[in-house]
């Protein structure tokens, strides 16, 4: 056995299996997006109710991709440095082509004499469409700063390269820990997730939260 097969991590078929449910779980979520999304599904009651209902069920996806990520990288390795050479370029030029094109297609669509109401069938969540080079220009230069609606899957990238970021600092601590401790942080973290239904039905605000503080003291 050589080297680089003792530090190859074993096969975990599971593992694939959870992916495939994933991107199915992706697949009805998209195909469901249209019906609440577009201003014909709007006026339906029916098609909006199903829309809405097949949605929610499957919006675990993207956290299953995330937790897939913790599992298979963490804890890090790596130097810090090397780390992010290897992951963030991985996705970062992918995500600077597809970011562009995305923003460019609007003025694209109606320059190859494509109708504004073509381009709403292709990106029903968009918006109103502009036909200006200029507007599309203006939406690439502002790519670091966030997506806008026509770009708007590429918001994974942006959470994808926050974890990256965040994964080195985060693996000491997972290294570290104990199993006890570990369980206390999930359980945790478990009770701020109840957090939004607390400001919905007692109080808006929570722990802190008020008109000028959004962050309260479990916030992170």
């Amino acid at each position: 056995m050589t080297l680089s097969n003792l530090n190859q991590r074993p096969h975990i078929v599971w593992l694939d299996v959870l992916r495939f449910v994933a991107i199915f779980m992706v697949l009805i979520s998209h195909s469901a997006d249209p019906f609440n999304a577009s201003v014909e599904a709007r006026t339906n009651p029916d098609f909006n109710l199903w829309g809405s209902a097949f949605g929610s069920l499957v919006r675990a996806c993207v956290p299953l991709f995330v937790m897939m990520t913790g599992l298979l990288l963490l804890p890090v390795k790596q130097e810090m440095g090397s780390f992010y050479k290897k992951r963030i370029s991985r996705v970062l030029y992918p995500f600077l082509v597809w970011s562009v094109l995305f923003n460019l297609a609007p003025w694209f669509i109606q320059f190859a004499g494509g109708s504004a109401q073509l381009v709403t069938v292709f990106f029903p969540w968009g918006g109103e469409p502009s036909a200006s080079l200029m507007d599309a220009l203006k939406a690439i230069a502002l790519i670091p700063v966030n997506f806008n609606m026509f770009a708007c899957p590429m918001w994974y990238i942006y959470l994808l390269i926050g974890l990256y970021l965040y994964m080195p600092v985060f693996s000491a601590w997972i290294e570290k820990a104990s199993d006890r401790s570990k369980r206390l942080f999930l359980g945790l973290w478990g009770v701020t997730l109840i957090l939004p239904y607390v400001q919905e039905f007692v109080s808006h605000f929570v722990l802190g939260t008020c008109d000028w503080n959004q962050f309260g003291m479990l916030y992170y």
